[in-house]
């Protein structure tokens, strides 16, 4: 007599309860507050999947114990990378793992091998025990009645109305009804096209214009410099006069925060997935980025107003320079589109040494030298490094700091050694601009792409917390060094207004005299800003900001009573209701951002500017 398989309400319990205790566990590790709605939302979710498999693939339980082990084994992994879980966007993305596929072994842990191990005794022990007659089964499917499938279907609707009762943040689903909710409202936003919840109706422009004061401070005081720009890979401010150990981890940045330069050390990231590339897309652009998709990956045919391209109209030879793979992230597409006359990538060096993703540091300052050394007239070089790239493993010879041995083979030590590594190779590149006579005749700009240790990682969080003596948050990982390094110019000011990558292209626009009226800029020159505000993107729910008074994070589960806001002077809570306008302001912001780049604005913004029109005035 034929076996079919016959599952008690015991067994589909048993592999209920094993499906729940993962899904815990996955959030005592992520979730930052395990609250009852949560808890309730992944219940009734977990009753709909269970539903779901019983009327559509005939009481399959295993497969879907398989299925969430699997989906929970790559959300732990990117939440340890990311801080945040995965959508079916970023599938655009997937072509890169194998660059990053030592970052990805490095987040690998027991918890989450856990999610896996089990499957094959578990299997194998339910193959045992759910064998029986057939007509035990046939007697079973008798048994189950046809308004189950009326019944699951009124459970999503219900389970689904939270999602179009308002709109949400991905975050603040996941963090209010749990990880099965995130991941259909997510896939559901992808099959429908409101994946970016953008705006429907039309934002205009008129308010984004760029205006550049004739004489404001510090105006034009790099002007007929060369430009070299470093955007230095995960580097974070609290490394400008950092001591660990009595040694000093980044000498070289130090001084040129230091001397002849404008130094803001209260400037801010505002990255999406696309990381370093998002931080080159936002500092070129004065935009924000689209937060779960990259840019560069998915609008590289838009037009942009950027700051290669006013620079290539006012005569500078524009030069891009990155130690990997000229297509990643798209590059080799959107550099020239951003205004690039020419790009340098690991195709066109001496691979003469190799660390991590790609060419050394010390080798592409080395060679980035000698080529600027060769170009004409007034250049714009735009320098994006590597090595200090997550997880920051560099060769034993290139250790320049020695680690307490509680930091040995922590991401803290070797984030450590790592930026040190690249400290000292910027310091031979600046020698290099010296002997070869370019050094004091060109401005140095120097700013983070993004933070390099983020507190979602617990011991990232424990380390940071015991060497600042105060807890680490998110507003301290994504403060990013930038300085305005002009030799000769006697310049010793740090500004502490608040400002973020946004607004780095007005500042820079300031300081070489370059006056544009054209064209969209969400930033503001810091030189001369009255007043300080910075929208937080992506590691932070939207509508979190810093100003000169406030700290405001959006709550991860969107409710506005559970939010952090603190009184920058006395470091003390205040009512988040305090914050409603600068909340505002941030979402504004970034809605027409993301307005502005999906419907490509800019093209029909400037599509009547001709090249004789746009040479800016002060060239």
């Amino acid at each position: 007599m034929q076996k079919a398989r016959l599952w008690r309400r015991s067994w589909i319990s048993f592999v209920a309860v094993l499906i729940f205790v993962k899904v815990l566990l996955f959030y005592i590790y992520s979730a930052q507050a395990i609250r009852l709605p949560l808890l309730f939302g992944t219940i009734a979710w977990l009753a709909f999947l269970m539903l779901s498999f019983r009327v559509l693939f005939g009481g399959k339980y295993f497969l879907l114990y398989c299925i969430v082990s699997c989906i929970l084994f790559v959300d732990i992994l990117y939440y340890q990378y990311f801080g945040f879980l995965p959508s079916v966007k970023e599938l655009v993305h997937v072509r890169h793992i194998g660059k990053v596929r030592s970052s990805i072994l490095y987040v690998l842990n027991p918890l989450s091998l856990l999610l896996l191990v089990d499957l094959i005794p578990v299997g194998l022990f339910l193959r045992r025990q759910l064998y029986r007659r057939k007509e035990e089964t046939d007697s079973l499917v008798r048994r189950f009645p046809a308004s189950a499938l009326l019944f699951t279907a009124v459970l999503l609707l219900a389970l689904m109305l939270p999602f179009v009762s308002e709109p949400l943040q991905q975050t603040f689903v996941f963090n209010r009804y749990g990880v099965f909710a995130y991941h259909v409202y997510d896939l559901a936003g992808v099959v429908t096209g409101t994946a970016l919840s953008l705006k429907t109706e039309e934002i205009p422009h008129e308010g984004y214009i760029n205006v550049v004061a004739e004489k404001g401070r510090y105006f034009g005081i790099a002007r007929e410099r060369n430009v070299i720009v470093i955007q230095l890979e995960s580097f974070q401010d609290i490394l400008i006069n950092f001591f660990y150990n009595n040694q000093e981890v980044t000498p070289n940045l130090n001084r040129l925060a230091n001397y002849d330069s404008i130094y803001f050390n209260d400037f801010y990231q505002q990255v999406g997935a696309g990381n370093t590339s998002d931080a080159e897309f936002v500092t070129h652009n004065s935009m924000h980025c689209l937060g779960r998709v990259s840019v560069y990956e998915t609008h590289s045919q838009n037009s942009f107003y950027s700051l290669p391209a006013i620079l290539q109209v006012a005569g500078f030879n524009t030069v891009a320079f990155h130690g990997n793979d000229g297509r990643f992230w798209n590059r080799e597409e959107v550099y020239p589109t951003l205004g690039f006359d020419d790009y340098f990538s690991i195709e066109d060096f001496e691979r003469d040494e190799i660390i991590g993703l790609g060419l050394s540091d010390l080798s592409l300052f080395r060679q980035t030298a000698a080529i600027i050394d060769q170009l004409t007239g007034p250049v714009f070089a735009f320098v994006v490094t590597l090595t200090s790239h997550n997880p920051y493993e560099i060769p034993v010879e290139y250790h320049g700091i020695e680690l307490l041995p509680e930091h040995e083979n922590t991401l803290f030590g070797n984030y450590l050694r790592a930026v040190n590594y690249t400290d000292r190779a910027l310091g031979e590149f600046l020698q290099d601009l010296k002997d070869r006579g370019l050094y004091d005749s060109s401005m140095i700009v120097l700013y983070g792409d993004h933070a390099g240790l983020y507190p979602f990682n617990r011991e990232n969080r424990e380390i940071m917390s015991s060497i600042l003596g105060a807890e680490y948050k998110f507003a301290d990982a994504m403060n990013i060094p930038l300085i305005f390094h002009i030799p000769g110019s006697k310049l010793r000011d740090v500004n502490s207004t608040p400002g973020g990558q946004i607004d780095f292209f007005p500042t820079i626009l300031n300081l070489l005299g370059i006056v544009e009226r054209k064209g969209i800029l969400f930033g503001r020159d810091l030189c001369n800003a009255s007043s300080g505000f910075v929208a937080l993107t992506h590691y932070v729910p939207e509508g979190s900001f810093i100003d000169d008074s406030r700290i405001f994070i959006m709550s991860p589960d969107g409710i506005l009573n559970n939010s952090e806001a603190i009184d920058r002077s006395t470091g003390q809570p205040i009512p988040p209701f305090s914050c409603l306008d600068g909340y505002k302001n941030a979402i504004e912001q970034i809605e027409a951002s993301k307005y502005f780049i999906v419907n490509d604005s800019i093209s029909k913004l400037l599509k009547d500017i001709t090249p004789q029109n746009r040479r800016p005035q002060g060239f």
